[in-house]
Order: structure tokens, then sequence, then C-alpha cells
């Protein structure tokens, strides 16, 4: 008999055993794998827990991230800009654009771990603990693998430059990225796609930051 909290920390402790291998290292409820094009992560999602037919259910599951290093690099100079202090690589975050896309249903959908009602206390059922123990190695395969994959060099741009629909999130993290290309017409086209999202909003100071450090940034290419 095994308490939900229990239960979690048993998963996320293998979680953490079956990253190893691929490179991560760290603990619930982030792994991180610094490479040369940026930092990869692949961590824990927030735990739910609503009832269903008078019966409590926690749901979590996994979830991966990668920051590029151009990014972090314009995130560092635009702190630097505030006084704010530099964050490592490895602490990095954003631009939150591309997660778990293109992952299969099957490995992204939440768990569900049930409470046994055959069982005094709070105790969960042994069936969705051996449910998610078995799923558990294919799910850190495939979130490990897109996470480095998105680390690569250009990899997070070449995809972001690939989407249909694009909004402000998108052509701001574009226009950094790109710079680490040099100046070019692409470059000079994202910046103008960029412009045009925000000449409804008030925003010249940070119209003028991002695209003085793009400018600047390619400069030195």
């Amino acid at each position: 008999m095994v308490s939900p909290d229990s239960a979690l920390r048993r998963v996320l402790r293998e979680t953490g055993k079956l990253l190893q291998p691929y490179g991560f290292h760290g603990s619930d409820p982030v792994w991180v794998r610094v490479e040369p094009g940026g930092v990869a992560s692949v961590g824990r999602t927030r735990v739910t827990r609503t009832w269903t037919d008078g019966q409590q259910v926690i749901g979590f599951g996994l979830e991966l991230n990668a920051t590029p290093a151009a990014w972090w690099e314009f995130c560092n100079w635009r702190d630097s800009r505030l006084g704010l202090p530099p964050t490592p690589l490895e602490k990095a975050g954003g631009p939150d654009l591309i997660t778990s896309h293109r992952l299969p249903d099957e490995v992204t959908a939440l768990w569900s771990v049930r409470l046994d009602p055959e069982q005094p206390g709070q105790h969960v059922l042994q069936a969705d603990i051996d449910t998610i123990r078995a799923e558990l190695p294919r799910r850190v395969h495939a979130y490990a693998r897109r996470a480095l994959q998105l680390a690569e060099p250009d990899r997070y741009l070449d995809e972001l430059l690939a989407r249909p629909d694009k909004g402000l999130g998108e052509w701001e993290a574009i226009v950094v990225l790109l710079a680490d290309r040099g100046p070019g017409p692409e470059l000079d086209d994202a910046i103008h796609r960029l412009r045009l999202c925000l000449q409804e909003q008030d925003a010249a100071d940070y119209e003028a930051n991002v695209i003085a450090y793009a400018r600047s940034r390619a400069a030195l290419v």
C-alpha cells in the first residue's frame, strides 16, 4: 500500500534514473542537459488533484523544453540593461514556443492515479502505478530525444520558420535567433514582420530594444 505522494516520489526517482543515460542531470521537477546549441530539459508537469464519482484522481505527466543559446544570450543582455544578474545556461528558460509538439498523443496524455476504494486511508491503486512504470521508459526516451533535438544548433529556429501561422512571440524569437546567422534579407523580413505585429501596441521601446540587439548581434557574425 502506497500513498499518492509516496507513489509520485518513486515515479520521479525512476524518471531521473532513466534520464541519466541521456545525459540529463538534476532532480524533481526538472532535469537538464547543456549542449553547444542550448539547454534541453525534461520535467514533471504540475500535479492536478480532481474528484471523479467521489474518488480522488491525481494527474501528472512529463514535459520538455529547450532554450537556444542565442535566446539565452539575448535574455542576459536584456536583463543586464535592467540591472539584473546573468542567468547560467543550465537555468535558462524560454522562449516556450515549442514543447511537446510532434510527440504522439499516447506519450503526452497525463497519467491518472486513483485511490484504491478497497483500502482504508489514502492508498493508490497498484494497477495505476504498474501502468506508469510500464510506460515510463518509452515516454522518457521520447521526451529526452525530442528535447535534445530542439537543442541542436538552428533546429529551434528552423521549426519556428516552418510554422504557417506566426504571432508576436514567434517573430520576436525568430528575429533574435536569426541574428546569429548574420545580416541579410531573411533577418530584414523578420524584423519587418515583427514591427507589423507591434503596430497596434504601445511597445516602441520594446521593439527598439529587440531590433537594436538583433542588428548589433548580426553585425558581429
